[in-house]
């Protein structure tokens, strides 16, 4: 059995990068397993975010009292909400631009029957695209995910 100190040097003879990346193969794509379909608001992203960070860090073994900004601790690794739209962009995208899957047709549908509820409307994922995409309409998105 090994001593403490020998653990203390197994543990930091790997470098951050490759912990990094290790974390980002292994860890990341469990969590964000099918994240083309979610639709975060802001409170979620934010939760989304926080665990992300711990789990960054748990992964570097940083502790929280060692202050490590979270610039040094990302370094260069995208935030999490902007991997999630990127994953809806190119779900959506693949749907669309395939002729032969009804999705296509089924992720751009806006309902045209019904009344709204009243008080403030749920976020879709149709609004959740525009704003992934800076767009306004539906036509705009059409022809964004086409391009």
């Amino acid at each position: 059995m090994e001593s403490p100190e020998q653990h203390e040097l197994c543990v930091q003879v790997i470098s951050h990068s490759v912990k990094r990346s290790f974390f980002q193969a292994i860890v990341e794509t469990v969590l964000l397993y099918g994240c083309e379909a979610w639709i975060l608001t802001p409170t979620l992203e934010r939760s989304l975010n926080g665990c992300y960070t711990r789990m960054l860090r748990a992964a570097l073994n940083i502790k929280w009292w060692q202050h490590v900004p979270n610039s040094k601790l990302y370094d260069n690794l995208p935030k999490v909400g902007d991997k999630v739209a990127a994953g809806r962009r190119g779900l959506e995208g693949y749907c669309s631009r395939h002729p032969e899957l009804p999705a296509g047709k089924v992720i751009l549908w806006e309902p045209t029957h019904g009344y709204r509820r009243r008080g403030r409307q749920r976020e879709t994922f149709l609004d959740t695209l525009k704003k992934d995409a800076g767009l306004e309409s539906i036509e705009e998105l059409r022809t964004f995910m086409e391009d």
